[in-house]
Protein backbone atom coordinates (compact mmCIF):
# COMPACT_ATOMS: atom_id res chain seq x y z
CA UNK A 1 0.00 0.00 0.00
CA UNK A 2 1.22 3.78 -0.73
CA UNK A 3 -1.09 5.43 -0.01
CA UNK A 4 -3.59 6.86 2.75
CA UNK A 5 -4.65 5.32 6.62
CA UNK A 6 -2.86 6.50 9.55
CA UNK A 7 -1.74 2.63 10.16
CA UNK A 8 0.21 2.71 7.03
CA UNK A 9 3.78 4.14 6.71
CA UNK A 10 2.43 6.18 3.67
CA UNK A 11 -0.24 7.76 5.89
CA UNK A 12 -0.67 10.55 8.47
CA UNK A 13 2.30 11.95 9.59
CA UNK A 14 4.77 10.55 6.79
CA UNK A 15 2.60 12.75 4.54
CA UNK A 16 2.96 15.95 6.64
CA UNK A 17 6.28 15.69 7.15
CA UNK A 18 6.81 15.14 3.24
CA UNK A 19 4.52 18.18 2.55
CA UNK A 20 6.95 20.08 5.37
CA UNK A 21 9.95 19.13 3.14
CA UNK A 22 8.58 20.13 -0.32
CA UNK A 23 6.64 23.21 1.42
CA UNK A 24 10.80 24.04 2.29
CA UNK A 25 11.78 23.74 -0.61
CA UNK A 26 9.07 25.84 -2.51
CA UNK A 27 10.00 28.89 0.37
CA UNK A 28 13.53 28.71 -0.57
CA UNK A 29 13.71 29.18 -3.91
CA UNK A 30 10.87 31.33 -3.98
CA UNK A 31 12.92 33.34 -1.26
CA UNK A 32 15.99 33.79 -3.80
CA UNK A 33 15.19 37.06 -4.67
CA UNK A 34 15.45 38.43 -1.29
CA UNK A 35 12.92 41.01 -1.68
CA UNK A 36 10.33 37.93 -1.58
CA UNK A 37 11.69 36.66 1.42
CA UNK A 38 8.78 37.32 3.79
CA UNK A 39 5.91 36.82 1.81
CA UNK A 40 7.57 33.54 0.47
CA UNK A 41 7.75 32.90 4.21
CA UNK A 42 3.89 34.29 5.20
CA UNK A 43 2.62 31.84 2.40
CA UNK A 44 4.47 29.00 3.21
CA UNK A 45 3.19 29.45 6.80
CA UNK A 46 -0.12 30.15 5.84
CA UNK A 47 -0.37 26.87 3.61
CA UNK A 48 1.17 24.89 5.93
CA UNK A 49 -1.22 25.84 8.41
CA UNK A 50 -4.27 25.09 6.72
CA UNK A 51 -2.05 21.46 6.05
CA UNK A 52 -2.19 20.70 9.53
CA UNK A 53 -5.90 22.78 10.53
CA UNK A 54 -7.53 20.78 7.38
CA UNK A 55 -5.63 17.59 6.55
CA UNK A 56 -5.50 18.83 2.81
CA UNK A 57 -2.93 18.95 0.85
CA UNK A 58 -1.66 22.00 -1.46
CA UNK A 59 -0.13 22.45 -5.01
CA UNK A 60 3.14 24.69 -6.65
CA UNK A 61 0.06 27.13 -7.85
CA UNK A 62 -1.20 27.29 -4.55
CA UNK A 63 1.47 28.57 -3.33
CA UNK A 64 2.58 30.90 -6.12
CA UNK A 65 -0.62 32.76 -5.78
CA UNK A 66 -0.73 33.09 -2.17
CA UNK A 67 2.66 34.76 -2.77
CA UNK A 68 1.45 36.73 -5.37
CA UNK A 69 -1.67 38.01 -3.15
CA UNK A 70 0.42 38.47 -0.19
CA UNK A 71 2.24 41.03 -2.46
CA UNK A 72 -0.06 42.55 -3.81
CA UNK A 73 -1.90 43.03 -0.69
CA UNK A 74 1.17 45.32 0.69
CA UNK A 75 3.66 46.22 -1.47
CA UNK A 76 5.59 47.26 1.54
CA UNK A 77 6.41 43.07 1.95
CA UNK A 78 9.30 43.77 -0.36
CA UNK A 79 11.45 46.44 1.30
CA UNK A 80 11.50 44.51 4.74
CA UNK A 81 13.59 42.01 3.36
CA UNK A 82 16.24 44.54 2.14
CA UNK A 83 16.49 46.85 5.26
CA UNK A 84 16.93 43.51 7.41
CA UNK A 85 20.03 42.20 5.20
CA UNK A 86 21.28 46.04 4.92
CA UNK A 87 21.67 46.30 8.79
CA UNK A 88 22.71 42.66 9.22
CA UNK A 89 25.52 43.27 6.58
CA UNK A 90 26.46 46.74 7.75
CA UNK A 91 26.98 45.56 11.16
CA UNK A 92 28.78 42.22 10.11
CA UNK A 93 31.07 44.26 7.85
CA UNK A 94 31.49 46.92 11.04
CA UNK A 95 32.42 43.72 13.23
CA UNK A 96 35.11 42.11 10.71
CA UNK A 97 36.81 45.75 10.17
CA UNK A 98 37.40 45.37 14.31
CA UNK A 99 35.31 47.53 15.43
CA UNK A 100 35.92 49.11 19.35
CA UNK A 101 33.78 46.51 21.42
CA UNK A 102 33.69 43.67 18.55
CA UNK A 103 33.94 40.95 21.42
CA UNK A 104 30.78 42.49 23.43
CA UNK A 105 28.60 43.48 20.38
CA UNK A 106 29.23 40.14 18.21
CA UNK A 107 26.96 38.01 20.89
CA UNK A 108 24.71 40.56 20.79
CA UNK A 109 24.27 40.96 17.37
CA UNK A 110 23.50 37.05 17.54
CA UNK A 111 21.05 37.15 20.08
CA UNK A 112 19.17 40.37 18.52
CA UNK A 113 19.27 38.33 15.16
CA UNK A 114 17.84 34.85 17.21
CA UNK A 115 14.85 37.32 18.30
CA UNK A 116 14.47 38.80 14.94
CA UNK A 117 13.78 35.54 13.40
CA UNK A 118 11.06 34.28 16.53
CA UNK A 119 9.85 38.23 15.70
CA UNK A 120 9.62 37.11 11.80
CA UNK A 121 8.38 33.89 12.14
CA UNK A 122 5.29 35.03 14.09
CA UNK A 123 4.41 38.10 12.13
CA UNK A 124 4.74 35.42 9.37
CA UNK A 125 2.15 33.65 10.66
CA UNK A 126 -0.28 36.25 12.38
CA UNK A 127 -0.19 38.46 8.77
CA UNK A 128 -4.07 38.92 7.02
CA UNK A 129 -4.21 41.10 4.35
CA UNK A 130 -7.00 43.36 6.56
CA UNK A 131 -4.84 43.54 9.48
CA UNK A 132 -1.75 44.18 7.57
CA UNK A 133 1.99 44.03 8.66
CA UNK A 134 2.63 46.68 11.41
CA UNK A 135 -0.06 45.49 13.34
CA UNK A 136 1.32 41.90 12.85
CA UNK A 137 4.83 42.81 13.49
CA UNK A 138 3.61 44.68 16.69
CA UNK A 139 1.55 41.40 17.70
CA UNK A 140 4.12 38.93 17.20
CA UNK A 141 6.30 41.58 19.77
CA UNK A 142 3.77 41.20 22.32
CA UNK A 143 3.09 37.38 22.05
CA UNK A 144 7.26 37.01 21.74
CA UNK A 145 7.08 38.18 25.19
CA UNK A 146 3.42 36.85 26.36
CA UNK A 147 4.90 33.40 25.76
CA UNK A 148 8.42 32.73 26.97
CA UNK A 149 7.72 28.68 26.28
CA UNK A 150 6.72 29.28 22.47
CA UNK A 151 9.40 31.26 22.16
CA UNK A 152 12.20 29.11 23.94
CA UNK A 153 10.70 26.30 21.67
CA UNK A 154 11.29 28.21 18.02
CA UNK A 155 14.79 29.33 19.53
CA UNK A 156 15.45 26.09 20.27
CA UNK A 157 14.26 25.10 16.71
CA UNK A 158 16.54 28.39 15.00
CA UNK A 159 19.54 26.53 17.18
CA UNK A 160 18.78 23.23 15.38
CA UNK A 161 18.48 24.50 12.11
CA UNK A 162 21.72 26.50 12.28
CA UNK A 163 23.52 22.97 13.53
CA UNK A 164 21.62 21.32 10.33
CA UNK A 165 22.78 23.53 8.16
CA UNK A 166 26.38 23.87 9.20
CA UNK A 167 27.12 20.23 8.74
CA UNK A 168 25.89 20.39 5.41
CA UNK A 169 24.71 23.89 3.33
CA UNK A 170 22.29 21.21 1.11
CA UNK A 171 20.06 20.59 3.84
CA UNK A 172 18.77 24.24 3.78
CA UNK A 173 15.77 24.01 1.16
CA UNK A 174 14.80 21.27 3.56
CA UNK A 175 15.28 23.10 7.27
CA UNK A 176 13.71 26.01 6.13
CA UNK A 177 9.76 23.82 5.88
CA UNK A 178 10.74 22.34 9.41
CA UNK A 179 11.30 26.15 10.86
CA UNK A 180 7.68 26.59 9.37
CA UNK A 181 6.28 23.72 10.55
CA UNK A 182 7.89 24.60 14.23
CA UNK A 183 6.49 28.30 14.06
CA UNK A 184 2.77 26.30 13.20
CA UNK A 185 3.20 23.93 15.65
CA UNK A 186 4.18 26.61 18.46
CA UNK A 187 1.18 28.85 17.40
CA UNK A 188 -1.30 25.99 17.58
CA UNK A 189 -0.22 24.15 20.24
CA UNK A 190 -2.59 23.76 23.12
CA UNK A 191 -5.56 24.43 20.42
CA UNK A 192 -7.90 21.44 19.77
Amino acid sequence: MTTGGRGNIFGGRFVLFADTLYLGVLVFFAALPVVTAFAAVTAGADLLRHRVRDDSTFTIGQYLRRVGAIIGAQKAVLLAPLGVLAVYVLNSIALAAGMPGAEFYRPVLIGLSAIGVVIGLRAALLWTAESGWTSAVREAMLTTVRDPGGSALLLGALVASVVIIGQTWLMLPLVTGLMLLAAVAVTMRGRK
